[in-house]
């Protein structure tokens, strides 16, 4: 059985995922997530702690759109990297 604490945690990470997802899927959301993460989010004023999880999702889909962008890069052989054809 599952304790209300964990529910909770289990909870704010699938949001969290979910807001990563649109986040990267959406360039529209994604601006105004950064320009202004409160309308984005459809309230008034974030609280401090939903403020600080937005700030986390920005940047853990900034690091994905860099990785992505690098792989590219690589399987491409753009920007002089190792391709193997030479």
């Amino acid at each position: 059985m599952e304790s209300e604490e964990f529910k909770g945690k289990r909870d704010k990470v699938r949001g969290n995922r979910d807001l990563i997802y649109k986040a990267l899927l959406d360039p529209e959301f994604r601006t105004e997530l950064k320009a202004n993460p409160a309308a984005a989010m459809g309230v008034k004023e974030l609280s401090p702690e939903k403020k600080a999880e937005v700030r986390m999702v920005i940047a853990t889909v900034e690091s994905i759109r860099d990785h992505i962008r690098r792989m590219g890069d690589e399987l491409l052989c753009a920007n002089g990297g190792p391709c193997g054809i030479a």
